[in-house]
């Protein structure tokens, strides 16, 4: 790969064969240290997790001299225990996300994956045939929001796809979005609640006309006119 790409975060998951006959003294930790060395956490990472656990709210500085390390590979564990969801931090204090380490998972470390992995496979997408886009979506009840970078193509089958979901859908455009010259203005106003469009954006009139006051554009916009287009 030419260009050196910046890691944003990063995951090790380990699928482990589960531990049998555990001492009942012991099991707590054992399953903590099971499902933190899962999550692809060190002995040492562990170590700090569960200090932080005991004394409820702790600073890298307070880890470095614990441990006898360095302030940047505290900092450095310290990041990779927040990264997955299970501390957080306010000010120089670090404290765990949740009691649980179960609910830290579901709640945080998931959707986090979750999220990363619909943006691969959006970005993925850039390399097939096609309108190509990135597309991050958020889902809030009936209600979605979608930012989409490189271009969309909107046409009456992605509308009624989103009407059978009872969607009511909020875009962001950044790229190139398109309207297809055959798009039914009723049924594009009763599916798009808002546009966004930073880059161009190009559309019969009669849907133009149909979502005028939802439509917020900062780039050139351009018209379907009998078969012709005409540059607003």
């Amino acid at each position: 790969m030419g260009e050196e790409l910046e890691v944003l975060a990063e995951w090790v998951i380990r699928k482990l064969r589960i531990p049998e006959s555990i001492p009942e003294e012991k099991k707590e930790e054992v399953i903590k240290r099971w499902v933190l060395y899962s999550l692809g956490l060190d002995k040492l990472a562990q170590d700090i997790y569960l200090f932080i656990e005991n004394r409820k709210s702790v600073t890298s500085t307070e880890i470095a001299k614990n441990f006898n390390i360095s302030p940047n590979t505290a900092r450095k564990y310290l990041d990779d225990l927040h990264t997955l969801g299970l501390v957080d931090y306010i000010g120089r204090e670090y404290r765990l996300e949740y009691d649980s380490l179960a609910k830290s998972i579901k709640l945080v470390l998931i959707p986090r994956i979750r999220d990363t992995l619909r943006t691969i496979v959006q970005t993925a997408r850039l390399a097939e045939k096609g309108p190509s886009y990135v597309k991050v979506e958020v889902e809030k009840g009936k209600k979605v929001d979608m930012a989409y970078v490189s271009s969309l193509r909107i046409t009456n089958d992605l509308l009624e796809e989103w009407l059978r979901k009872g969607r009511r859908v909020r875009i962001k455009s950044i790229g190139v979005l398109e309207f297809a010259e055959d798009v039914d203005p009723d049924l594009a106003e009763r599916v798009i609640e808002r546009i966004h469009a930073i880059g161009p954006i190009k559309i019969p009139a009669r849907v133009y006309t149909a979502l005028s006051d939802r439509i917020k554009i900062i780039g050139p916009i351009s018209f379907y006119s009998y078969g012709k287009n005409s540059e607003d």
